[in-house]
């Protein structure tokens, strides 16, 4: 039993591996924690391709008491590398949990359940945790992906 005592929906490896193998064009997969508290369960799963689209859903997303509800995603960040060294993707867990407007319930529960969820997706090739909105900003997530590579 994971630490959390939560388990992962079989929903959220499906997504993931289809996800990874380019299945219906998916970008990324927000997850999220049941209203039961019982396991993790796929919240949405887009084709959209606009980051700041996908940026907005972690940032807007509210628990029933109108707080910041924390999220696990999934995007598919694909970038150019410069020099005409070709097209790379690097499949990008994130972790968001607004440190100033989640309660501290819901706070304690994400960061104990992320490794739960990490651990049963397998072929993600680089973790990002975001405290605050400023965070979620593309361009350091971009810069770590392609290791500084990337073409503007």
């Amino acid at each position: 039993m994971p630490v959390s005592g939560l388990t992962v929906h079989p929903d959220c490896i499906k997504a993931f591996n289809d996800l990874k193998l380019g299945n219906n064009g998916i970008k990324y997969i927000i997850y999220k924690i049941s209203d039961d508290q019982k396991e993790i369960v796929v919240d949405e799963i887009s084709k959209e391709t606009d980051y700041n689209v996908f940026r907005e859903k972690l940032q807007n997303a509210q628990e029933k008491n109108g707080k910041s509800r924390p999220s696990y995603a999934v995007y598919d960040v694909a970038f150019d590398l410069a020099g005409g060294e070709g097209h790379r993707t690097k499949i990008t867990f994130i972790t968001y949990i607004d440190q100033d407007n989640t309660s501290v319930k819901a706070r304690m529960t994400y960061a104990s359940s992320r490794e739960t969820l990490k651990n049963s997706l397998s072929g993600i090739s680089m973790t990002w945790q975001a405290s605050e909105p400023g965070e979620l900003e593309w361009e350091p997530l971009l810069k770590e992906a392609s290791k500084g590579k990337a073409s503007a």
